[in-house]
């Protein structure tokens, strides 16, 4: 047996790697906290109240969404608005992935969205009826934060 092959050597070791990991957790934790502490603390709206902010200071009432499953589904939130007398249902997705699954997902349960259906990066809208370029301007406009 050499000296590096002792007990007292290898409890020395344990206690070295073990005082490691707990430092490593340690730092974790820290980091997961901060970010926590830093997302409560936040006094920024979150992207739905951005796109309710854009609505109201443009006269424009808009719902929440309570009966459709797939915009509800949406990481953001989602709510139902009407522009220019064209009803539009905008789901904010949490990700461009999680706003390309919502997109499919209205392709696959509705009838004839091609027309109606937009998707803009984390943003997806479905019309009522195709929309106007005007239609469709104000709401990109609206939820130009969401889509980022």
């Amino acid at each position: 047996m050499t000296a590096l092959e002792t007990p007292e050597v290898r409890r020395a070791e344990r206690r070295w790697v073990l005082a490691c990991l707990v430092a490593v957790a340690a730092i974790l934790a820290a980091q997961v906290l901060a970010g926590v502490v830093r997302e409560t603390m936040s006094n920024e709206p979150s992207h739905l109240e951005k796109v309710e902010i854009c609505l109201t200071e443009r006269s424009t009432p808009f719902d929440p969404v309570v009966d459709d499953f797939v915009a509800l589904s949406a990481g953001r939130g989602a709510l139902r608005t009407s522009i220019g007398g064209n009803g539009v249902t905008v789901a904010l997705g949490g990700s461009e992935k999680d706003a390309e699954r919502v997109f499919d997902a209205y392709e696959a349960v509705g009838t004839d969205v091609t027309s109606r259906l937009e998707r803009r990066r984390k943003v997806v809208f479905l019309w009522d009826a195709p929309p106007s370029g005007a239609q469709s301007d104000f709401m990109i406009l609206c939820t130009l934060d969401a889509q980022d």
